[in-house]
């Protein structure tokens, strides 16, 4: 194993979730797997994965992504995905169909990035990113969810530019629970969830609520998560106030795309 510590998206700081782009674009160089995985910060493995490379004949494999955002071609959120497709010269008409989670409704190839893998010599990563930088330099943003969810927006992009042939992930390979969307928390047993996106739900101000569906777990996997919960940044106050003055930083620059998007 080896950790590579050093800041890669500088370009993107500006925007946390380029983070993961600039990053696999930078190890797809220097690795020599047949695929790569990227796995977000905010997930707890609960049991034994399931394969985590893509199926035989594909080079890509997600969780389906959220149906509020995603287009069947014809709903109020195609006019947004014809204009990014515009933008990077490809046709939606030709992106294949998945069933959204968890709406379950059928859209036009949609992921979520949570976790993904890919085909190392696909070079997806690099691709990702410089759609992501092309995105974050337009003034394109969505009626529906505004200028965010660009990873997840631009890594779809990016596996039909390329034209990779993708597989799929089960739900319980990426479950959510999200203070944001608690009705959805219900939906798989949580003794069959394999790896959890906890989202902010571990952290003090959401582990009341989370504690309910924790305790579904059996003990040992319950136990573990409590160990850590709930989850703090544990920082000294100096760093704490340099990471709120780069924020407030950061956040300008967030602002100032925000105001000039137009929404389609």
């Amino acid at each position: 194993m080896e950790f590579i510590d050093k800041p890669f998206n500088t370009e993107l700081d500006w925007w946390n979730n380029a983070n993961k782009s600039c990053v696999m674009s930078q190890l797809e160089t220097r690795v020599a797997t047949p695929n790569i995985t990227w796995m977000d910060g905010d997930m707890v493995v609960l049991q034994p994965l399931d394969c985590l490379s893509p199926a035989n004949g594909s080079q890509f494999i997600a969780r389906a992504g959220e149906g509020y955002l995603g287009s069947d071609g014809i709903d109020d959120n195609a006019p947004y995905w014809r204009k990014l497709c515009e933008l990077i010269e490809i046709d939606f008409e030709r992106f294949p169909e998945i069933t959204s989670f968890p709406e379950g409704r059928r859209i036009r190839a949609y992921w979520q990035t949570g976790i993904y893998s890919y085909a190392t010599a696909s070079r997806l990563g690099g691709a990702h990113y410089d759609i992501i930088k092309k995105l974050l330099s337009s003034s394109i943003g969505s009626k529906t969810a505004g200028i965010y969810h660009q990873d997840q927006v631009s890594i779809s992009l990016a596996v039909q530019k390329l034209g990779l042939q993708h597989s799929e992930f089960a739900a319980r390979m990426n479950f959510n629970i999200n203070t944001l969307a608690k009705e959805n928390a219900n939906l798989i047993p949580m003794h069959q969830v394999k790896i959890l996106h906890y989202h902010n739900a571990l952290y003090r101000e959401g582990l009341d609520w989370a504690r309910k569906y924790l305790d579904q777990l059996p003990n040992d996997r319950r136990e573990l998560v409590e160990k850590y919960a709930p989850f703090t940044a544990n920082a000294s106050y100096p760093t704490r106030l340099y990471r709120r003055l780069l924020k407030l930083s950061r956040q300008r620059q967030v602002n100032k795309f925000k105001d000039s998007a137009v929404l389609y």
